[in-house]
């Protein structure tokens, strides 16, 4: 059960997120919008981990170059989507992101693969269509 809360923090701070992200994009430009979100997000890590103190620093960190470039290039697709488009499409789109991972998880993880899974996957991509209408 522990999972499923943090979870449930997730999803209740990313929609959160992407609210105050549109928000934003009313007042400033694609990068400038990632710049100001990204740096209070960095201030705001770098006060937690003042007082949980547990950076992990190895030579597996080199790894987040490339997933960070990728994420920034994300991020100002985002941003910029939102800056042109209405949230209620952009978002649920943007959102389809979760079939990478799970595809990921069947292929190259061997997960199960079940029916109630497929049908997860269909179902989603039918909410995101019905949600962009």
């Amino acid at each position: 059960m522990g999972y499923v809360k943090y979870t449930f923090i997730a999803l209740i701070g990313w929609g959160f997120w992407a609210i105050g992200s549109k928000i934003m994009t009313h007042y400033f430009n694609t990068s400038s919008t990632a710049f100001w979100i990204s740096l209070w997000g960095i201030i705001f890590l770098s006060i937690y981990l003042g007082f949980h103190r547990d950076l992990m620093v190895n030579r597996h960190v080199l790894y987040a170059i490339p997933i960070g470039l990728v994420s920034l290039v994300a991020i100002l697709g985002f941003y910029k989507a939102l800056k042109i488009g209405p949230a209620s499409v952009v978002v649920p789109l943007t959102n389809m992101y979760v079939i990478f991972p799970v595809l990921y998880g069947f292929i190259f993880l061997k997960e199960t693969i079940t029916t109630m899974r497929v049908f997860g996957i269909v179902f989603a991509i039918l909410a995101t269509i019905l949600l962009s209408l």
